[in-house]
């Protein structure tokens, strides 16, 4: 855990704004900064150490991005301003993930309140005339003007001020985004604006530690930070957007920006025991899958008295069984099913009958998905936040590829995400989760993941280790990590992990071992928040098979 007191040394975005941005932006906050040039222990609601003690916590998979969400929570923002100020964030320092062309799907958990429910952003595909490089609708803004809309409690301009300043003022490229960066170069680089802003002094890609700006990308969010977020969506900059996107072969209409609204939804509930799991309904289609294994694994206790030996064999069945049913249920990216009959008791009683802890489980037909390409591109990322006070966000944030479709809308600094159209590029991957204390509404859990088809098999594995087991969340996160396809007998599982090979094999699977691609990042509160006497003991963690970062404080009640 990272102590408020030890944070690293980095500008802090809401308790000094650098004079090398505009008069005109110090004007707009000078209200909401009043003060802030005081001692620190002279903090008020809105800057920077405002919360003494434990403020809640937060994994996300880009550092410099988690620093901003940090610097939130301890100006008194809400999980809610966190997030919006993370999403902002990785679209400066993580664009190979998510950009301002993106979009996404959030939990939302507000304990105060007792409400639970889901917020759909995830952009459908371009209406225009048909280009070189087909586009998604920009979801993104518009997805957290209405997240901080409803549970917002800082001035929006505090919250977009630091992805600005990121941008116009550069920031040194972090190990998470020049890992992805390296490979993509080639392609990338054929778009000269993007060669120029992720390339070297001599031309090479962005190493670790190198600083770099966004000039261009600074002037939008400078817009939507004066403007507000509607800003990319109607008048004279609408407009220069749609252009844009039509210059690198964009799909891109004003009436896609005009008629394009986020949309709360009831999530998908899975209770087990003391803890009810909020999964994300569709078109965030991996909830309905990660709800369907999350049930089927904690009926009749079957994960958590299982012998360890068996655990893998219960993951990759209660997996593929989810998988074989979402072809039947599936006609579309962006459908909505009844997903209420699909996770009721008795419809995960016939998916898993005729288990066998000694033999390997085949598929039936292939159902009415059959039409759909179900290749998952392993893209996007996900991250967890959470506050004092219990509210807690999960989002999955996505491009539909890496870096969407590699080329910048002139002027704009926005890379467009690619339009959800197959060849991978869909919505099967996003499914965040949060779970709650039945009864008392209490937050307990949050886990948010990246990588395809590998995700939902990630969130499955931690929640069952987690909220069925008990394990502690940087010990299920480390673990290796299983999957069963939707396809006769075929496992595959994280290299490393021999003796699970073995017990698999046992069993009849088919076992292909493989670097595992998604990165998960988890909050566990074991006996809820908020809860003054227990507030320290909530935990946090990032993958380690990435270069994100987790960071919290405790209680100083603790």
């Amino acid at each position: 855990m990272i102590r408020r007191k030890q944070r690293p040394s980095i500008a802090p975005f809401f308790s000094r704004i650098s004079h090398s941005l505009s008069l005109a932006f110090v004007v707009a906050l000078a209200g909401a900064l009043a003060g802030c040039a005081g001692d620190e222990e002279e903090s008020v609601f809105g800057e920077v150490g405002y919360i003494q003690g434990f403020y809640g916590g937060l994994a996300v998979d880009e550092p410099n991005a988690a620093l901003v969400g940090r610097d939130v929570l301890t100006a008194g923002g809400s999980a809610a301003d966190a997030a919006t100020a993370i999403s902002l964030a990785l679209s400066v320092t993580y664009p190979s993930a998510i950009t301002l062309g993106g979009g996404g799907s959030c939990v939302v958990h507000d304990a105060t309140l007792g409400v639970t429910e889901a917020l759909d952003f995830a952009p459908g595909a371009g209406s225009g005339p048909a280009g070189g490089r087909p586009t998604a609708v920009p979801g993104l803004v518009r997805g957290l003007v209405a997240l901080h809309a409803r549970y917002g409690r800082l001035d929006w301009r505090l919250l977009v001020a630091p992805a600005e300043q990121l941008a116009r003022l550069g920031h040194r490229a972090s190990r998470a985004f020049t890992t992805e960066l390296a490979p993509a170069a080639p392609e990338l680089f054929r778009d000269e604006p993007l060669r120029r802003v992720f390339s070297g002094p001599g031309g090479q890609p962005l190493t670790e530690g190198e600083r770099f700006q966004q000039i261009d990308l600074a002037g939008t969010l400078g817009r939507i930070r004066g403007q507000g977020g509607g800003v990319l969506y109607t008048g004279n900059f609408a407009d220069r957007l749609v252009e844009a996107y039509r210059e690198v072969g964009g799909t891109l209409t004003r009436e896609d920006l005009r008629e394009f609204i986020p949309e709360w939804r009831t999530t998908v509930v899975m209770p087990q025991g003391e803890v009810e799991m909020h999964f994300a309904p569709p078109p965030a289609q991996a909830g309905v899958v990660e709800a369907q294994v999350f049930g089927m694994l904690g009926a009749e206790d079957r994960y958590a008295e299982a012998d360890p030996s068996e655990r893998p064999h219960l993951l990759v069945e209660a997996s593929r069984r989810a998988l074989a049913d979402r072809r039947q249920w599936l006609d579309g990216y962006f459908a909505r099913p009844d997903w209420r009959a699909l996770v009721a008791q008795a419809h995960l009683e016939d998916l898993f009958a005729g288990y066998d802890q000694n033999a390997a489980f085949a598929p039936g037909g292939a159902g009415g998905g059959a039409g759909l390409d179900m290749v998952e591109a392993p893209a996007g990322t996900g991250f967890v936040v959470v506050d004092r006070d219990g509210m807690a966000v999960a989002c999955d944030l996505t491009n539909y590829y890496p870096f969407g479709i590699g080329r910048a809308a002139p002027g704009t600094g926005i890379i467009p995400a690619a339009a959800p159209t197959g060849h991978g590029r869909n919505t099967l991957a996003l499914g965040p989760a949060i779970g709650v204390e039945a009864g008392s509404f209490a937050f307990r859990f949050a886990v948010a993941a990246n990588g395809g088809v590998f995700s939902q098999a990630t969130v499955n594995q931690i929640a069952a280790d987690v909220v069925l087991r008990g394990e502690k969340p940087g010990d299920a996160v480390a673990a290796k990590r299983v999957l069963g396809f939707d396809q006769p007998s075929l496992a595959v599982v994280e290299r490393g992990a021999p003796e699970t090979v073995e017990a698999l094999r046992r069993a009849n699977h088919q076992v292909q071992e493989t670097i595992w691609p998604a990165r998960a990042n988890v909050i566990h509160c074991p006996y809820g928040l908020p809860d003054s006497q227990y507030d320290s003991l909530c935990a946090v963690a990032h993958d380690p098979r990435g270069f994100g970062l987790s960071v919290s404080a405790p209680s100083e009640e603790n």
